[in-house]
């Protein structure tokens, strides 16, 4: 029974956490310092044929260039706050936007599916730097990206990827939308 408080809050605030999805608490979201990327980085010209996120899972070619297309989301905020990270969710996942009537201020986020594909369904995109360095500052709004937006993502998977984090370093980014 000495337990009991422990397992209560445990309980809040993993449920806090779990539903924070589809809140509204954006109003004072801090000011972070901008990733610099290099010049033509980001584009609107096609970067060729592409793959899902779910279809780049299934191959492990870490030496290989591939092509990723999908949505920069998959939770509230898939952006990292000083690193040049950002999550990059399958076209499968249905975000709130494509339901009638819902008014989630985040659809991105795809709160309204199961949190188990979610995971399976996303991946992260980091952009480093010629010595493998993960870049400094945030990629949110840095030449249009921003959550929710589509995007085509060239690049290399990282050797550090795993079957439950995987990673791909960014070489190029197509806006989509």
């Amino acid at each position: 029974m000495k337990n009991f408080p422990n397992n209560l809050y445990l309980l809040i605030f993993s449920s806090l956490i779990y539903f924070s999805g589809c809140s509204n608490n954006s109003d004072s979201e801090p000011n972070f310092k901008k990733a610099v990327l290099p010049n033509n980085f980001i584009v609107r010209k096609d970067i060729g044929a592409s793959l899902g996120v779910n279809g780049a899972k299934d191959t492990n070619y870490t030496d290989k260039i591939l092509v990723v297309e999908g949505f920069i989301g998959g939770m509230k905020n898939p952006f990292t706050a000083n690193r040049a990270v950002f999550v990059l969710g399958d076209d499968s996942l249905e975000t709130c936007d494509e339901i009638s009537g819902d008014s989630c201020p985040t659809p991105w986020d795809a709160c309204c599916e199961d949190r188990r594909n979610i995971v399976r369904s996303t991946m992260s995109v980091q952009v480093i730097d010629h010595n493998g360095t993960i870049i400094d500052g945030t990629l949110e709004g840095v030449g249009g990206i921003e959550a929710g937006k589509k995007v085509k993502v060239k690049g290399r998977i990282s050797n550090k990827s795993t079957a439950q984090s995987f990673i791909l370093n960014a070489e190029q980014i197509q806006l989509l939308n």
